[in-house]
């Protein structure tokens, strides 16, 4: 019933030389042979490709990624950027990754009135995920001002993909999620900006992760104008089951 079988049979009697055919037929007994070899080989790598769709389930935060996160610093025009490349043994995975961090400093390129100043730190690095958060200071040579921003980087560790805040999620979870945002606020005591201003959930909503926590980050006096306008909204994963993907 098995490939594996048959073709364990098949070495057997051509050991034993159990055929009594001509050599033409022994040729044709061998191209068989290793056409089968060839089929089992290939259903095989088939049955044994990963799933690498992201979920939460099982996540094990003491698990490792193989990912080896190496510091990294970047002149972009004027702007100084700090951010981590990474090494492992799937180079597939760690070429994905590289190329979307590149694409994602990029955004500090100096312009001509503005400048960044760009820290960052692996806030989360296990079997699951791997995040990156950054902290950036901008200054705007024509305004006189500078001004502090949080942002970050979240990959897949599985794939090496960069992970949108919508894929951590599943469908529909917008509303749920807003609600929850609300009540967060109020336990911190943070007054949130107009109804306007502060967009509970879109796609450009910051945010990275920790091992066992998602922080959602508002800036530039998106979600509160209190103190430097920025608000960090913390949340257990535990806390998120139910609309966290799983």
């Amino acid at each position: 019933n098995n490939i594996f079988d048959y073709l364990q049979i098949l070495v057997y009697n051509i050991a034993n030389k159990k055929f009594f055919w001509g050599d033409y037929k022994m040729k044709k007994l061998t191209l068989l042979f290793m056409a089968l070899l060839m089929f089992n080989l290939s259903f095989a790598k088939q049955k044994e490709k990963v799933d690498t769709t992201f979920t939460f389930a099982n996540l094990n935060t003491q698990s490792e990624s193989g990912l080896t996160p190496l510091k990294r610093t970047k002149i972009l025009g004027k702007s100084r950027v700090e951010y981590f490349a990474f090494s492992g043994k799937k180079p597939d995975i760690t070429k994905e990754m590289n190329k979307s961090m590149e694409k994602f400093i990029q955004q500090f390129k100096s312009t001509k009135n503005k400048t960044y100043t760009v820290t960052s730190k692996v806030t989360a690095n296990n079997g699951s995920f791997v995040s990156v958060a950054f902290n950036i200071v901008e200054k705007d040579s024509k305004a006189g001002i500078l001004s502090k921003e949080t942002d970050g980087i979240t990959f897949n560790a599985k794939s090496g993909k960069s992970l949108l805040l919508k894929d951590l999620f599943v469908p529909n979870y917008e509303k749920e999620l807003e609600n929850l945002i609300s009540v967060k606020f109020t336990e911190l005591g943070l007054p949130k900006s107009d109804e306007e201003r502060f967009k509970g959930v879109s796609k450009k909503t910051n945010f990275y992760l920790e091992n066992d926590a998602l922080i959602l980050v508002y800036n530039n006096n998106l979600g509160t104008s209190f103190a430097d306008g920025q608000a960090f909204i913390p949340f257990l994963l535990k806390d998120l089951e139910g609309i966290i993907q799983q």
